[in-house]
């Protein structure tokens, strides 16, 4: 009966140890750990791994300036780090997920303590809309990240995070479209680390095994793939203007692609392949591109994909 209260008082310590973390009260966090390591020196708890995670937060954060337009973008890099630092222990790698809204939200305050919640980009070419994203304020990470894209059309991070604001807004057919205009400029250059589509994701982790393909690889076939089975629906280019500067984007492509045996830009030819065959009207207006030479080109770059991508054409009118 008397071993009762001591096992409260263990997790009661470790407890109020985890809650000061997450709330970036470090000092605190030091305290209770350190009471719990002179307390129960045989604990099943890896308090010493617990130990380096907050005095790896402290050193960082005791290195950085108190105030000044650099100190957002810093604890970015800072938070960056704490997540491979914690990636190298397998028992603390969901432990960022636990402090994130709090550290968030303290690179929110040094934004707005610095006038810069107008600002698109912060050192480094940071998005200011990206740290919104990770505060959960997503109709204003909406707006920032449009803002970004204005200037940066071709940025694919940008376009990536915005589908993941329009995601977590709830929004899943206008995610889904931003998402194919970020694989669209370069699938590779998205950060999927934290995507929340369950159905993309799953495509994303089985198609180095279904197709044989290395991680890279299958990126840069992503988008095809999500099209051909329905999860990206088909872009619809409405000016002449911009189909121009799609199929001068293509021509530059198919100039370089010497088939196969080149799988990135085979990879490009095949999504982008699928795009101008989804705006055929348009194809009469521009000269150099035939849509019999776009099918024979998609078909030379990937035979098994064309054939499903054929099939999925088939389904498509059907419905």
């Amino acid at each position: 009966m008397e071993q009762t209260p001591l096992f409260l008082d263990e997790y009661v310590l470790l407890n109020d140890a985890q809650a000061a973390l997450n709330d970036l009260r470090l000092e605190d966090a030091l305290a209770f750990l350190n009471e719990y390591r002179n307390l129960y020196p045989g604990g099943k708890e890896d308090v010493e791994e617990r130990l380096r995670i907050v005095n790896f937060l402290q050193q960082g954060i005791s290195a950085l300036p108190a105030s000044g337009p650099e100190l957002p973008g810093m604890l970015l890099h800072l938070w960056r780090s704490f997540e491979s630092f914690c990636g190298d222990s397998a028992r603390n790698r969901r432990l960022p997920e636990s402090l994130k809204p709090r550290f968030f939200r303290m690179i929110t305050a040094a934004i707005e303590a610095e006038s810069l919640t107008d600002d698109c980009f912060l050192e480094d070419n940071i998005p200011v809309g990206y740290i919104y994203l990770q505060t959960g304020q997503y109709s204003r990470a909406i707006r920032s990240l449009q803002t970004c894209l204005l200037t940066m059309q071709d940025n694919a991070a940008l376009f990536g995070y915005l589908g993941d604001a329009w995601w977590e807004r709830g929004s899943r057919d206008t995610a889904r479209q931003v998402y194919f205009e970020a694989c669209l400029i370069a699938p590779c250059a998205v950060d999927w680390r934290h995507l929340r589509d369950e159905e993309l994701k799953g495509l994303l982790e089985i198609l180095p095994d279904a197709y044989g393909w290395e991680s890279a690889l299958a990126c840069e076939w992503f988008p095809a793939c999500a099209y051909i089975r329905g999860i990206f629906k088909p872009k619809r280019i409405r000016a002449l203007e911009e189909m121009s500067a799609f199929t001068e984007s293509y021509r530059d492509i198919r100039k370089a692609f010497s088939g196969p045996s080149d799988p990135v830009l085979a990879a490009r030819i095949f999504t982008g392949g699928i795009v101008l065959c989804d705006n055929e009207p348009f194809l009469r207006n521009v000269r150099g591109i035939d849509f019999a030479d776009i099918r024979r080109d998609m078909k030379s770059a990937e035979p098994r994909l064309f054939a499903e991508y054929m099939k999925e054409l088939d389904r498509r009118r059907l419905m």
